[in-house]
């Protein structure tokens, strides 16, 4: 997902197999396996339509969002490093899982970022990228539905502290961030029960980060989600791709992979891949920061 995005769409268990060149193949004789959340592969095939992703240099359009552009910025990256190693691309449900098949070298690498904080505990097995998104640069909306006027007329923190919102302790920047701002959440285990919680009056919102929709506006399934306005939490934390330590590919992935990064940052690509996605969004500048 990604879990905060949308839903999955029946690919849970099914390989998208591509090299560089961003469009499905039978997977190639020595290829290695990757990870993607299998609604951010679908929708990154959607998102390319058969364009060639290392020639890609627009990143708006439909279904584009943070999570399939950074698909695109991994492929991306790679080539500028050097790497030309087929990838297999394997459906991963949870970070947690992920971590696993990283660290017994099953997964060479996660196609989207995560939290820094995402490997504790697995860090003799998983190593960090260079911080595709640095620490604050991160924020997100307090997304409910319209018909719920309490929320949408929510203008500061002590508005929001009054409300109750839906989160997951696993996912520990999100958890920490509400806490420290003294915002009740609800713990979820499911991201796609929480937008339907959210619609039937079971709490007031949930985070999600901004969307490239004119509104801002989140679609999951039949819900219609927007974010509160005026108000908006900047995450503290660094983002990053995870590596595995043992995949024997993994030192020249992560070098190739580094360098890659370094220049699309030097060039703008990757501000820019943020920017056209929404999730770096200007209607949201003058919002109150939390």
């Amino acid at each position: 997902m990604s879990r905060r995005d949308c839903l999955r769409l029946g690919l849970a268990g099914t390989a998208l197999m591509g090299g560089l060149s961003g469009s499905p193949t039978h997977a190639a004789e020595g290829a290695v396996l990757a990870a993607g959340p299998a609604d951010v592969m679908a929708d990154y095939q959607r998102f390319l339509n058969q364009r060639d992703v290392l020639q890609l240099n627009d990143f708006g359009g439909p279904y584009s969002r943070r999570d399939v552009v950074e698909v695109v910025l991994f492929h991306q990256a790679l080539h500028r490093g050097g790497w030309r190693t087929a990838l297999k691309f394997q459906d991963m449900p949870s970070v947690e899982r992920l971590l696993r098949e990283l660290g017994t070298g099953h997964v060479i690498s996660s196609s989207t970022s995560y939290w820094s904080e995402d490997i504790s505990g697995a860090e003799a097995s998983v190593q960090l990228s260079q911080a595709v998104i640095g620490d604050g640069e991160f924020e997100a909306g307090f997304y409910t539905v319209e018909t719920n006027t309490r929320a949408m007329s929510a203008k500061n923190l002590k508005d929001l502290q009054a409300l109750s919102g839906l989160s997951n302790q696993t996912w520990l920047v999100d958890w920490r961030n509400l806490k420290r701002l003294g915002i009740q959440a609800q713990h979820v285990t499911n991201w796609e029960l929480m937008p339907k919680m959210v619609a039937a009056g079971r709490a007031d919102f949930l985070l999600a980060p901004f969307q490239a929709t004119p509104d801002l506006s989140l679609q999951v399934g039949n819900v219609r989600l927007l974010p509160i306005p005026g108000v908006k939490i900047g995450m503290q934390g660094t983002r990053h791709y995870l590596i595995s330590k043992v995949h024997p590919e993994a030192q020249k992935l992560q070098a190739a992979l580094n360098a890659g990064l370094q220049q699309l940052r030097q060039q703008g690509v990757i501000r820019k891949a943020y920017m056209q996605s929404g999730f770096l969004n200007s209607k949201v500048s003058d919002w109150l920061r939390l």
